[in-house]
């Protein structure tokens, strides 16, 4: 399995009725996931498995302006003690690789 790491910061913002946290990949990574020959869901999305401190969990990376967003749940916030704008550090396992 084909692991990425890299350090984003963590962003709060709206869309249609929804709040969302996320945290956007640097252009380097977004460079190499887009590269990565796997099937693609729905949105281009990229099925990965995340940790985030000591919290992982599956999910999908979702091709947004050029690079790839990782959604951050409430649940996972409080749990690694997160903020809007704090620097995180996020490993990517990509699945299919």
């Amino acid at each position: 399995m084909l692991r990425v790491t890299f350090e984003g910061v963590l962003e709060t913002g709206t869309h249609g009725r929804g709040t969302y946290t996320w945290i956007t990949a640097d252009e380097e990574t977004a460079d190499l996931l887009e590269a990565i020959p796997v099937p693609r869901i729905g949105f281009q999305a990229i099925k990965v498995r995340a940790t985030v401190g000591t919290t992982s969990w599956d999910t999908s990376v979702f091709p947004s302006n050029g690079s790839y967003l990782l959604l951050i749940s409430k649940k996972l916030r409080a749990a690694e003690t997160l903020e809007t704008g704090d620097a995180v550090t996020v490993h990517l396992d990509v699945v299919g690789t």
